[in-house]
């Protein structure tokens, strides 16, 4: 083995999001309550946050989430049709400020940006 692979990958990142915006985040789905998507984050370490797959409680353990290490956070819509539709989501995000990846049955809301 040389050196060279020998060394830790460091990942470089580009700062989109602050840790106000994730707080009015954590606001407005937690005042959306039933209506409020499923999430889950990945730190900038590449570490799912949270411990479950996908988190519902965005009062609690949302804003037990450390902002400033948060990579991205991905907002499924609820699967029974009972919270905010895609479209919404997206729109929500939007007024709040984020920079945003759409996929097809979700958001990525973007803290950060993988620098290549």
């Amino acid at each position: 083995m040389t050196e060279a692979a020998d060394r830790p990958v460091h990942r470089q990142f580009l700062d989109v999001a602050d840790v106000g915006t994730w707080s009015d985040l954590q606001v407005v789905m937690s005042e959306l309550g039933t209506a409020a998507p499923y999430w889950r984050v990945q730190s900038t370490q590449g570490q799912p946050v949270a411990a479950e797959d996908w988190v519902l409680d965005w009062d609690r353990t949302f804003r037990l989430t450390e902002y400033k290490y948060i990579e991205w956070c991905e907002l499924l819509p609820r699967p029974d049709g009972t919270g905010l539709p895609l479209p919404d989501l997206l729109a929500v995000c939007q007024a709040i400020g984020f920079q945003l990846e759409e996929l097809p049955d979700r958001v990525r809301v973007l803290g950060y940006r993988l620098l290549s």
